[in-house]
């Protein structure tokens, strides 16, 4: 069996969850010769590059000018079409939602994975997802044309059905799994203070500007740091809330972030928050629970389906709900660690390798 993978997530993210995901598939196909072949040439991304694979290259890495990604874009975009028409593998699974394949696979199979159906649920809320139409119809046809889907979550698939009316017998639910391991959770915490932690993006559903507004005075009055991981810069609005809210020596935003100082963040907040309306599964509960971190999580999507009963839960539409919740671990030391524990024991319910697996069964029965 040999399956190519396209270039779509890795020429697009530099770090996310669906960019680890693949890798994590990749890396273990890697293990069994000639199982998988990636058609990239180009790429930034964190996980999948030339430490990994010496044939890839940054495109041109000491060289920044208008139309550098658009150039990069293209050249993945051709190579990916040229390993797609050669025809050179048994099953194709496009890393994103880009249907460029439909017309050139030749009857090969295909699988596709859906993240999640946010562009569908939030259109109505967030003019960006709203004006994205092609998305929508690009999911279209890959369900009508696919040979199977896998969902990352029994949420995912419900929202899949719902959207598209699919024939629930096409979708497999494939859990994600945790990077974070194998690193020493006593080491010298990197921030002295006692802190909260927040990972990753933080645009419209991630729901960001309602968490920071909801514990603002909660932050003042325990004297805590509110830690942001990745995500960028903070945008001008912001920067404008963040100075409104008088949090202007309790926020930090911490940029550049590897696993072992990600580990380390989790390892030594008082808790981590994931506010976010909706996510598709939520790798970064897994994370805070490789890393002995108390969860507090959003009730949106997918996240009581992974968190459990490791985690404590509020409302992400209601301010009194954050905050009680974030009041009562900030002072209850003995519910911080009955979290943390349970939190050890929901983990052995996940893993790559497990994903892998499943994936694999997956890919052979439509071969």
């Amino acid at each position: 069996m040999k399956i190519l993978f396209d270039e779509q997530i890795f020429t697009q993210q530099k770090y996310g969850g669906i960019s680890r995901y693949f890798f994590e598939l990749i890396k273990r196909f890697d293990e069994i010769e000639n199982s998988c072949e990636v058609a990239t040439l180009f790429t930034d991304n964190a996980y999948y590059n030339k430490r990994f694979n010496p044939k890839l290259n940054r495109f041109l890495p000491d060289s920044h000018f208008k139309g550098k990604k658009r150039i990069t874009n293209y050249l993945n975009e051709r190579k990916s079409i040229r390993e797609v028409q050669k025809g050179n593998f048994d099953l194709f699974h496009p890393t994103y939602y880009d249907d460029y394949f439909l017309d050139r696979l030749k009857g090969k199979p295909f699988v596709v994975t859906f993240y999640d159906m946010i562009h569908e649920k939030f259109s109505n809320q967030y003019e960006s997802f709203k004006s994205d139409i092609k998305i929508f119809d690009n999911k279209r046809r890959l369900l009508e044309n696919s040979s199977k889907v896998i969902a990352i979550s029994e949420t995912t698939k419900k929202d899949i059905i719902e959207f598209f009316d699919v024939d629930p017998s096409k979708i497999d639910v494939v859990y994600l799994g945790n990077s974070l391991q194998n690193f020493d959770i006593e080491n010298k915490p990197l921030i002295e203070e006692d802190y909260i932690l927040f990972v990753g993006n933080r645009e419209n559903y991630k729901n960001f500007n309602f968490f920071i507004s909801a514990i603002a005075q909660l932050l003042i009055d325990t004297n805590l740091k509110l830690i942001c991981a990745g995500g960028g810069d903070f945008s001008p609005q912001e920067v404008v809330l963040i100075q409104t809210l008088n949090l202007e020596n309790r926020v930090v935003l911490r940029k550049i972030i590897n696993d072992d100082v990600l580990a380390n963040y989790y390892a030594h907040a008082l808790f981590f928050c994931f506010p976010s309306l909706y996510e598709g599964f939520g790798i970064p509960v897994l994370e805070s629970f490789a890393c002995g971190c108390p969860a507090l999580l959003s009730s949106g999507g997918s996240l009581p389906e992974v968190g459990g009963e490791a985690a404590l839960y509020f409302d992400p539409r209601n301010a009194e709900s954050l905050r009680k919740s974030a009041h009562e671990l900030i002072n209850n030391q003995v519910l911080r660690q009955n979290l943390s524990e349970k939190g050890f024991e929901r983990l052995k319910q996940f893993s790559w390798d497990a994903t892998f697996l499943e994936t694999l069964e997956v890919y052979k029965s439509v071969i």
